[in-house]
């Protein structure tokens, strides 16, 4: 009985307890500050190619985002903005075009020249009442050695689905950087593979393997996994677009992927993404490329 009663009178106590607890709660509305317009730059120049810039501005965090082009387009593509690059004391303007067939589908652009190894391009951006410029040199182009297909190694009853492979010498000079492309069969252009960027910080002067699977598209479904869209297949026909870039722009690409990989985690810890850009956010990067092309063949 005693026991009971003590059980009881227990009851009692939490109860009231939790009644107070909820009588203490209250709204608490935070005024988050506005998000100042800043210039965001995608450049990229090729060796033997035209320059690309996409000039876009930032947005709030929970700001809403368009889901189609025509609106992504006026809200957040900087279309009236004076872009320039400079090269060999040179001044060269910029004009703003769209090109539904290649990504980005708007860029701004100039056919007064194209890039060449070992030069300097200094790249201008006004827009949004500001001034964004940042400078970029295109390295000698690395060749690859060898490429080959294997199946996956983490599935030993796999018998279609696998990886490419790519052997490469890395020149006995420090500062040298890469990323990988790709393209498989009849996909129109080539896109960035995840995860394949490194620099000779541990490898300088070394020969290197590694593997890598499909390049990632832009707008693909970032929560879903499927197989056919991150391996390669036997039969595939695989372009491979071996690249090499600055230390400064590694740093950009290094830092977004691994910002990119804790997104939305909230145990992680913030990474500062490393731009080249001063006076605004993104990068302008300089570029040599070796082609290659593989037959994934057992």
């Amino acid at each position: 009985m005693k026991s009971r009663i003590q059980s009881l009178f227990s009851s009692l106590c939490l109860a009231i307890l939790v009644l107070g607890l909820s009588a203490c709660e209250r709204e608490i509305e935070i005024e988050l500050e506005g998000t100042e317009p800043t210039i965001v730059v995608e450049g990229l120049i090729e060796a033997d190619e035209h320059p690309r810039v996409l000039v876009t501005k930032n947005r709030g965090f929970f700001g809403d985002f368009p889901t189609d082009f025509a609106a992504l387009l006026d809200t957040f593509i900087l279309q009236d903005a004076t872009v320039s690059i400079t090269v060999d004391g040179t001044e060269y303007p910029l004009d703003f075009v769209v090109n539904p067939f290649q990504y980005p589908f708007a860029y701004y652009t100039t056919d007064a020249f194209v890039g060449e190894v070992g030069k300097s391009y200094f790249l201008r951006v006004q827009a949004l009442g500001k001034t964004a410029t940042a400078s970029t040199k295109i390295p000698p182009a690395v060749p690859i050695d060898s490429l080959y297909f294997g199946l996956n190694v983490f599935n030993v009853d796999e018998d279609s689905l696998g990886f490419l492979y790519v052997v490469y010498t890395d020149p006995d000079t420090l500062g040298n950087a890469y990323r990988l492309y790709a393209r498989r069969n009849s996909e129109p252009q080539f896109f960035p593979v995840e995860g394949a960027i490194t620099n000779d910080q541990f490898i300088n002067g070394r020969t290197v393997t590694f593997f890598s699977g499909q390049s990632e598209k832009p707008f693909a479904a970032q929560d879903t996994f499927i197989e056919s869209q991150f391996f390669y297949t036997l039969g595939d026909t695989i372009y491979m677009k071996f690249c090499s870039i600055g230390s400064r722009e590694f740093q950009f690409y290094n830092t977004f992927e691994a910002a990119t990989g804790t997104n939305g985690n909230p145990f992680a810890s913030p990474i500062l993404i490393q731009s080249n850009v001063n006076g605004g956010l993104g990068l302008w990067c300089g570029q040599s490329f070796y082609l290659d092309t593989l037959i994934a063949t057992q």
